[in-house]
């Protein structure tokens, strides 16, 4: 079952880096992604690993969740993020490339070896897969299914339109099937759909697909620079009126049932069972920001 969180902003650091890993670790972002992976130049992969190592286990990052993306399992350095990240006990390893359920469970199986040998429960470490491939969003509604330790799944927009060798737009036009098949697939599945980092490094840019992220539906996006997280929670945090509005809907649908009216009508429009729970999804976001906030101002 997914592990629940606000996960507006995922923060994807390079673990070499140990500044901006420290700069990380103090910014506003819900989560921190310690890079492994494609923004480790390979000659510093080694270092790298290190770092992160050090960074879990010494590192205050306060209410965020901690993720190491570690390099593709079928690769030596992979093999070797495992063996030493899972020590560290991070919230959740992200797993990049994930082109079928095979390859999580593979990833499974070695993390469950390796959560036993360090004296970790079953499960505790926990997976967010990466969907950046044609595979991997051609086969997103098994990958999303193949395993419970699965909280969140991410669609990684760079990846995706180099291997389909398209061409990249402001508007994601060539992108916006890919990321309503990984939505499709992550909210069936009940995990959180996050979207990529943005092509652009402009806040006009980052505004811009956040908005369209969240229309499709997405919980949240990943995010390069600790000044867009606050960017990005005001795309992805619900307003006053879309708050008070969840709220006439919870109030109004309780007091139909109680009354015992079958169909009930609100602002002209038809309210059904759906609409509540997404009403009550929303109150819920809201109350995990404001709790979060309390957290950071004690």
């Amino acid at each position: 079952m997914n592990v629940e969180r606000l996960r507006r902003s995922l923060l994807l650091v390079p673990a070499s880096d140990r500044g901006r890993v420290a700069a990380a670790a103090a910014s506003d972002a819900d989560a921190v992604i310690l890079d492994l992976e494609d923004t480790v130049a390979r000659g510093v992969k080694p270092r790298a690993l290190d770092h992160a190592v050090e960074a879990v286990g010494r590192l205050d990052f306060g209410h965020k969740e901690v993720i190491v993306r570690v390099n593709a399992l079928n690769t030596m350095q992979g093999r070797r993020d495992l063996e030493a990240v899972v020590a560290t006990r991070p919230h959740a390893i992200c797993l990049p490339k994930i082109a079928t359920a095979a390859d999580v469970l593979r990833a499974e199986h070695t993390v469950g070896e390796l959560e036993a040998r360090h004296g970790l429960g079953p499960g505790a470490i926990r997976f967010h897969v990466m969907l950046e491939t044609a595979s991997g969003v051609l086969h997103a509604g098994e990958i999303a299914r193949a395993s419970l330790r699965i909280d969140a799944v991410l669609y990684g927009g760079g990846d995706y339109v180099r291997e389909t060798q398209g061409a990249a737009t402001s508007d994601r036009a060539e992108q916006l099937v890919a990321m309503t098949m990984v939505l499709l697939a992550a909210r069936t599945a009940f995990l959180d759909p996050i979207d990529s980092a943005a092509l652009g490094v402009s806040e006009a840019a980052v505004v811009k697909e956040a908005q369209q992220a969240r229309a499709l539906g997405y919980a949240g996006k990943t995010i390069v620079n600790p000044r867009h997280a606050d960017i990005v929670h005001g795309v992805f945090t619900p307003g006053r009126e879309e708050v008070e509005r969840a709220q006439r809907v919870i109030k109004a649908y309780q007091d139909a049932e109680a009354a015992g009216v079958g169909v009930l009508e609100i602002e002209g429009h038809v309210v059904d069972a759906a609409q509540v729970r997404i009403a009550r999804r929303i109150i819920r976001q809201v109350e995990m920001a404001a709790a979060q906030q309390l957290r950071e101002g004690e």
